[in-house]
């Protein structure tokens, strides 16, 4: 799923449980750039997009793949920026 900064739902892409969700970067990010008409240009990810193969498919769509990492001592509930 992508949505934009304010929470609005940009594409969509259901895939069965047993996929990792870095292998569907470039379906993602092709939808995304679609549904924008190609002006995204940064997208902010959780830990589960890591890997040069998911920065690879999204630079290669025109996207700069930013992951937001926990912060090293989690404790409780902790808010992340841009995820």
């Amino acid at each position: 799923m992508a949505v934009d900064t304010l929470g609005y739902l940009l594409a969509l892409h259901v895939t069965p449980a047993d996929e990792q969700e870095r292998a569907q970067v470039k379906t993602l990010c092709e939808a995304v750039q679609q549904a924008t008409g190609h002006t995204v240009e940064a997208a902010w990810a959780n830990q589960g997009y890591t890997g040069g193969r998911a920065h690879q498919a999204a630079r290669d769509i025109g996207i700069d793949l930013q992951i937001v990492k926990l912060p090293e001592a989690k404790k409780g509930f902790v808010l992340l920026p841009r995820r």
